[in-house]
């Protein structure tokens, strides 16, 4: 743990009431919660109250004249300050806009206020989309019934061209509800169903009329 020396404890009791406070914490090279604990432990007499900035009489006068045409943002960024100095300095002021640019700004702000609520809407329609697709997926993973009528592919459209080959061209056939597995009999062509099992994970099962004979 580090020891603060007394002298800088003496230092920071005879400016306590230096503003702002974090300054004079990071000069003496302390902590402002360790400033804060000398000024509650200490007897030395300090300011509660804040001092308040005088205005800036040059900048009163710019903001004066630019206020009636322009907005808060566009007075700050020609006056080079923040937009909350500039609305201050207008109620303090009493300063107003003129009917033309009160009618300006009512039209931007429904516009971006348009834009934002388009997004936002959006936005929050993918996310319902995407999160309803993923429960059902689960569903039709686990057999249970959809809550929906999209319906999912039953395997991948390359997958399913080879199926649709050797069912067509080649006389396997299929098994409804088991898109992965595919049957053959005396009439089918064999072809290499190793290749495929590896490839696109089907399974061949022979007809069970051909077992039997």
């Amino acid at each position: 743990m580090r020891i603060i020396e007394q002298e800088t404890i003496d230092y920071i009791k005879a400016h306590i009431n230096e503003r702002p406070r974090y300054k004079l914490a990071q000069r003496m090279g302390v902590s402002v919660k360790f400033l804060y604990k000398i000024m509650h432990e200490c007897d030395c007499k300090f300011e509660q109250k804040r001092l308040i900035p005088q205005p800036d009489k040059k900048r009163d006068e710019q903001i004066t004249i630019l206020y009636p045409d322009h907005s808060v943002r566009e007075i700050a960024v020609i006056v080079g300050c923040h937009p909350s100095t500039v609305g201050k300095a207008a109620k303090r002021l009493k300063l107003t806009h003129s009917e033309e640019t009160i009618e300006r700004l009512k039209k931007n702000s429904l516009a971006n206020l348009k834009k934002a609520y388009e997004k936002a809407t959006i936005s929050k329609r993918v996310k319902s989309w995407q999160r309803t697709m993923q429960m059902e997926k689960f569903r039709v993973i686990s057999c249970i019934p959809q809550q929906t009528r999209f319906k999912f592919a039953d395997m991948p459209i390359k997958a399913y061209h080879a199926k649709y080959n050797l069912i067509t061209k080649h006389g396997y056939f299929a098994f409804e509800g088991e898109p992965y597995t595919i049957g053959y009999d005396q009439n089918t062509h064999r072809m290499n169903e190793e290749y495929y099992k590896n490839k696109y994970g089907f399974s061949f099962e022979e007809d069970e009329e051909c077992q039997e004979d």
